[in-house]
């Protein structure tokens, strides 16, 4: 599986962002349901970024208001 660049590029939504929730996604490899822990051949990043541009795993930014 190759990194879907044509789908970061044409990402409209903060790429910044979006960096940081796949981050937060690999930390919780545990808890994605499907993601095949069998398979030694997996490349975890190519695999996240492709389930996150398909829309499968959803992420949301709340921007905090500071005082």
């Amino acid at each position: 599986m190759i990194i879907p660049l044509d789908k970061i590029i044409a990402l409209e939504d903060n790429r910044y962002i979006f960096s940081c929730a796949a981050m937060k996604v690999v930390d919780k490899l545990g808890n994605i349901e499907g993601y095949p822990e069998t398979d030694k051949n997996w490349k975890v990043v190519p695999h996240i970024l492709h389930i996150m541009m398909d829309g499968t795993i959803k992420y949301e930014f709340k921007e905090e208001l500071s005082d």
